[in-house]
């Protein structure tokens, strides 16, 4: 064994104590701690900021790396602001929906004589004072005659009374009155000419009174009259569906328009309006003549408009309709399902209201606690009827120089609607020689088995936003979720260790 002397270990200086190794400088501690931590770092380039060994090149990557950054950020706000716009699309989800997903629609009959002259007499003995007079009884039919032909839309011929007097008529009972002139189910259809579904049917069973702006229909399929609200109480399937379409697949009825029920001297024929609305609706503008010796045939093509729900954080008045649990602050109706045209009835009622001070339930969807507008409101009916025949949306005034008054309606769309384009085809009808009879044929049915939906949804939602946000730091920056966790946990790291330095510090200095 060899033994190594004293010339081979250094002597130690007297009087200096303990040998001392000297301290990292506090940067070059911080970046090595961070090129560390970033030197299998997910995100792209940062390993070569504290990884290089010449300044220059940490220099060009750092600089490339935050000109990614920036430009990643850019792009996501320009994302943003077009999430913030909330602009709302609409696309056809499909073509193909089978026609048994809706309701079959409502079809309404509606006489374009509102008065049924066999009764004319009854009526007068049953609503006019006992021992009327003759200029009273002459009064009573020149009221009927005027009742015979108006609608809610033509109030402009009440002024026809103005001159007579109506003091022994102002306790008439209006929509009693008029609802008792009007056509009832067994004079108008033919006995058991009505079918439904390839099933034979009562008419008057299919059929149930029904108040509409034309005054009282005779209505099949529809939930506003309390009868027909009964029909849903004991059928689980009323409102009626339908999955087949064609011809003799739907709704087929025949009426009578050979009696004399109409007043003689009359020019007007014995017609008829065909309504089809929703089965909630209270009415609809849009209205089809049925002529006598006429067979019409009236293919019904659905199309169904719905609104996502993603949709729902948005206001009303910027998504421009509403939903049905949503309620309309214009729409002072709670028994009445929302819908546009319920809106706009509504809102029409509410005009004659202020108008007049009086309601006409027998048109429009009743007021409770207002008092019916009776002859005595006739002059006014008929001087403001320029106001009721027309709507006014948003601030038109100040582009159209209309000169009718009108009243405004604020009505967006609902949210989840149903429209109905009708293709009517009509044929004249051959009788047998020496009849005498007259008909009018109808039938109602879909166009074809399938139908179309539209859906309206946002452009742009939470997870577009996050998905792109992520494409473009992905593409930019190469980062992903667990990017940025490595990333806070480095500094989450630097900032621990630098208290860690401060509290060291502080304890030397006490």
């Amino acid at each position: 064994m060899l033994l190594y002397t004293k010339e081979l270990v250094a002597p130690r200086p007297p009087d200096q104590g303990l040998l001392r190794f000297g301290k990292k400088p506090p940067g070059l501690k911080y970046r090595e701690k961070l090129r560390l931590s970033f030197a299998h770092s997910t995100i792209h380039g940062m390993q070569h900021v504290f990884g290089e060994r010449h300044l220059w090149q940490r220099i060009l990557w750092l600089s490339i790396v935050v000109g990614a950054g920036i430009t990643a950020f850019s792009l996501y706000s320009m994302l943003r602001h077009r999430y913030a716009e909330q602009q709302l699309v609409s696309l056809i989800e499909t073509t193909q929906l089978p026609v048994y997903h809706i309701q079959f629609p409502a079809v309404g009959i509606c006489p374009w004589g509102h008065v049924n002259w066999q009764r004319a007499p009854s009526a007068a003995l049953r609503f006019l004072p006992l021992n009327p007079d003759k200029e009273l009884l002459e009064t009573f039919h020149q009221f009927l005659v005027l009742l015979e032909l108006t609608s809610f839309a033509h109030f402009n011929r009440a002024t026809d009374l103005i001159t007579r007097n109506l003091t022994e008529l102002t306790s008439l009972r209006m929509m009693s009155m008029i609802n008792y002139l009007a056509y009832r189910c067994d004079e108008l259809f033919v006995t058991d000419s009505c079918v439904f579904d390839e099933t034979p049917y009562d008419c008057c069973k299919l059929f149930v009174p029904e108040q509409t702006e034309k005054g009282q229909c005779l209505v099949f399929n529809s939930l506003i009259s309390d009868q027909s609200q009964k029909k849903q109480l004991t059928n689980k399937f009323y409102p009626y569906r339908l999955s087949t379409a064609g011809e003799d697949s739907g709704l087929k009825f025949t009426i009578n328009a050979s009696h004399a029920l109409v007043r003689d001297g009359l020019r007007l024929p014995f017609a008829m309006n065909l309504m089809i609305k929703e089965p909630r609706q209270w009415s609809t503008e849009m209205m089809y003549h049925l002529y006598p010796d006429t067979e019409n045939f009236v293919a019904v093509h659905p199309l169904v408009t719905e609104t996502s729900p993603n949709t729902y954080e948005m206001s009303p008045e910027k998504r421009r309709c509403y939903f049905d649990n949503e309620r309309n602050p214009y729409f002072q109706n709670t028994t009445l399902t929302y819908n546009r045209d319920n809106c706009l009835a509504v809102c029409l009622h509410q005009a004659v209201l202020r108008t007049c001070n009086c309601s006409t339930p027998v048109f429009l969807p009743p007021i409770e606690g207002i008092r019916e507008c009776g002859i005595e409101d006739a002059q006014c009916l008929g001087i403001n009827a320029d106001i009721f025949s027309y709507v006014k949306t948003g601030d038109q005034d100040k582009y159209i120089n209309e000169s009718r008054r009108g009243h405004f309606c604020h009505c967006p769309d609902n949210c989840n609607s149903l429209q109905y384009k009708m293709t009517l085809n009509v044929r004249k009808l051959d009788y047998p020689k020496n009849s005498t009879e007259r008909l009018i044929k109808a039938q109602i049915y879909y166009g074809q088995r399938v139908m179309t939906k539209i859906v309206t949804k946002l452009k742009y939602t939470n997870l577009d936003l996050l998905a792109n946000f992520g494409g473009i730091v992905s593409l930019y920056i190469g980062a992903s979720a667990l990017s940025f966790v490595e990333f806070f946990l480095v500094l989450g790291k630097l900032l621990w260790t630098l208290i860690r330095d401060v509290k060291e510090g502080l304890k030397s200095y006490i």
